[in-house]
């Protein structure tokens, strides 16, 4: 079994829930995460997949050749970072179609998607057929298990087809004192690394699983925004200093691939 090495390719304010109106008023920085990622991907050999916030291709095209450049999987992410559970269907079909057109003229195409915030959950199934119209093969949004502003308990774990036809591989999700972390983010910077080896180890046993990381979490010198909600706050900037090197040993640890490889070979 292996891990699905994932990348939600976005900025270090694009991911905390600010107007995207804000966003022109703020640092950009992608470009030291990204640079950061691309030499341990290089080191480990390892092909990730990025899932790709839209707005990064208008910002940063010489970031998205690159990506493409060295054999990466690209999947996508939407263009504003919105709840989907707050979209209509017709705001929803608008990202998904902005995110395509933007990425056309780079001469890929997009096969997976993922929500930002996994916010594909009961309130939001509706976006699973969206995804099948718009000739989506996959999606890796949902978080099986109570992730407190998402997430479905009780939700199969497995890679599995959906009703509409779409293969799902949700979000990989370790018990942690009757919690449920997600195998990533946040969730894998707060954790010791050791513990993590352990719970991962065991859950390969059974399953593929899926790993999630953001380019500003190799960031350690990202500003810090006044005025966020607590909660938000803590996990977004918790114990960054720890990241890169708890990466590194991730790549080193264990077998990494796409969530494509992972899906062709399953099916």
């Amino acid at each position: 079994m292996k891990i699905a090495f994932t990348v939600d390719f976005e900025d270090w304010y694009q991911g905390i829930d600010l107007p995207v109106s804000n966003w022109i008023k703020l640092e950009k920085r992608l470009h030291i995460g990204h640079y950061k990622l691309l030499e341990l991907f290089q080191k480990a050999n390892v092909k990730a997949t990025y899932f790709l916030l839209a707005k990064t291709i208008e910002d940063h095209p010489l970031m998205i050749r690159e990506i493409i450049a060295e054999g990466h999987e690209i999947g996508c992410h939407t263009y504003s970072h919105p709840f989907i559970y707050k979209l209509t269907p017709d705001q929803f079909r608008e990202e998904i179609q902005k995110s395509k057109q933007l990425i056309q003229p780079f001469g890929v195409s997009y096969t997976g998607f993922r929500a930002p915030y996994f916010s594909i959950d009961a309130r939001s199934l509706w976006a699973l057929d969206i995804l099948k119209e718009e000739g989506f093969q996959y999606d890796s949004s949902i978080f099986p298990g109570d992730a407190k502003r998402t997430g479905i308990p009780g939700f199969n774990p497995a890679i599995q087809h959906l009703n509409n036809g779409l293969l799902e591989f949700p979000v990989s999700t370790l018990k942690v004192m009757n919690f449920d972390f997600g195998v990533g983010g946040g969730y894998f910077r707060l954790l010791p690394y050791s513990f993590f080896k352990e719970k991962m180890t065991s859950m390969l046993k059974e399953r593929h699983c899926i790993f999630y990381l953001h380019p500003w979490e190799l960031d350690i010198n990202q500003p810090k925004v006044p005025g966020i909600n607590r909660r938000i706050r803590f996990t977004h900037y918790v114990n960054l200093y720890s990241a890169e090197k708890k990466t590194r040993q991730l790549l080193s640890d264990f077998e990494c691939t796409t969530v494509s490889n992972i899906l062709n070979n399953h099916t």
